[in-house]
């Protein structure tokens, strides 16, 4: 009897002891390499402990993550191994957040936040000679490819290679291949010669073509008067997304036209409406800028044109306020079940709703994530870029083994944010 008893202390003292031995993994987050616009490749060192144990990535634009890599082996041994997950259908010109997370049966071990950010694409563009040149007048040519982005574009010129005179910005649409442009010039002075090129903005960033030079025909002519005169520039009542420019301009006599060119480069893209003035002395003006980017850099000059001349500001910058994010008031998601022999095609979609004093213009840009679940479990994932109309839409096929004759699946929808908004999910049953 003794015996026994002996026996059984011994037996859950080396239970007890096996149990404590038992260690949850050590999972480290490591760097990220092969950064593209729409893709990056993660690491980490995972060391199992001894007891069977998967890992996986966490990532998204926020350190709440939203979106998973597949659950991976690494082993049941005792060193760390050197781990990796190649994440792909990024958002160009992102910051993005990730950790690795690794599971056994002893404990989930978590790694800490890293980030890297996606290279921007922005516009290419280029110029060709000019399709027609009178003695008042040209018609430019060009081509843009928008990369993907939403992209506007606009023909500069001047008498010099600081330009100062604009076509007006016109869409260039958001395709992936190169269309020609072409830009409409008049009021021209006869026998000069002018520069010109190309600019194109999308929201990863501004480009411009190389210097290209024409010689209108006829007589050479030379203006009379004084030159307009621009100063005093500056910005003042800066906010994350606005700003008031404020100078003075000298008409110097004739009818003259002023307006500023602002942008994240010394490329501008962007102009204010034109407006005019006439007569002798400076004269104060101003206006209002919307819709910009928080925190960053902006440049501006103002720029004064008349029968005279034309005159060019000097370079002038401004930098923005940080924005403080916001919840979207909702994140709708929607889906219709197309059964095919050897498996589910789900066509999802939804609209991403602005609170109050977010427009469309600022709010409707990033990525969803959709993902279709089975008992928890992410078993197909695709991203969806947000329109600029607030809606978005994915195709996602799912085989008969992934589902593995579940009748109920999961579809989850993650907003991962932008500049403005903060992430949002939302989740909704489909039927299999």
């Amino acid at each position: 009897m003794k015996r026994l008893l002996i026996v059984g202390i011994a037996a859950v003292l080396m239970t007890g002891t096996a149990a404590l031995a038992a260690t949850a993994p050590t999972a480290t987050s490591g760097s990220a390499s092969a950064v593209t616009a729409s893709g990056a490749t993660v690491s980490a060192t995972v060391n199992p402990n001894g007891t069977s144990t998967t890992y996986a990535f966490q990532y998204g634009t926020s350190s709440n993550y939203g979106s998973q890599t597949a659950t991976t082996s690494a082993g049941s041994g005792t060193s760390a191994q050197s781990v990796h997950a190649t994440l792909s259908g990024l958002t160009s010109h992102t910051t993005y957040h990730y950790r690795v997370v690794a599971t056994s049966a002893a404990g989930t071990t978590s790694g800490s936040d890293q980030t890297f950010t996606t290279t921007a694409v922005p516009p290419t563009v280029s110029v060709s000679s000019p399709s027609l040149v009178t003695s008042s007048s040209a018609t430019l040519v060009g081509s843009v490819n928008p990369r993907g982005k939403s992209t506007v574009y606009s023909f500069q010129y001047g008498p010099t290679t600081t330009y100062g005179l604009q076509t007006a910005s016109t869409s260039a649409g958001s395709g992936t291949s190169t269309s020609t442009v072409h830009g409409s010039l008049s009021n021209l002075t006869s026998g000069t010669t002018y520069h010109y090129r190309l600019v194109a903005t999308s929201s990863d960033g501004t480009s411009a073509s190389s210097d290209g030079t024409f010689e209108t025909t006829g007589p050479s002519s030379s203006p009379n008067g004084t030159l307009p005169a621009v100063s005093e520039a500056g910005a003042v009542r800066v906010t994350a997304t606005s700003a008031q420019l404020n100078g003075a301009v000298n008409p110097e006599g004739p009818t003259t036209t002023w307006y500023f060119q602002y942008g994240l480069s010394t490329y501008y893209g962007l102009q204010t409406e034109p407006q005019t003035i006439s007569g002798f002395g400076a004269r104060a003006i101003n206006v209002q800028l919307s819709g910009l980017a928080p925190n960053s850099t902006y440049h501006f000059r103002l720029v004064a044109d008349s029968a005279n001349g034309l005159y060019v500001g000097t370079d002038e910058t401004f930098t923005t306020k940080n924005a403080a994010r916001v919840h979207p008031q909702s994140l709708a998601l929607y889906s219709h079940t197309q059964h095919q022999h050897s498996g589910v095609m789900l066509n999802a979609s939804g609209t991403l709703r602005l609170p109050a004093g977010v427009s469309r213009s600022l709010g409707c840009n990033g990525s969803v994530a959709v993902q279709v679940e089975r008992y928890g479990s992410t078993v197909a994932l695709r991203r969806a870029s947000v329109h600029s109309n607030c809606t978005y839409k994915v195709r996602i096929y799912v085989s008969n083994g992934a589902i593995r004759h579940a009748r109920q699946l999961s579809l989850v929808g993650h907003f991962e944010g932008n500049q403005f908004l903060l992430p949002a999910s939302t989740r909704r049953t489909v039927y299999a």
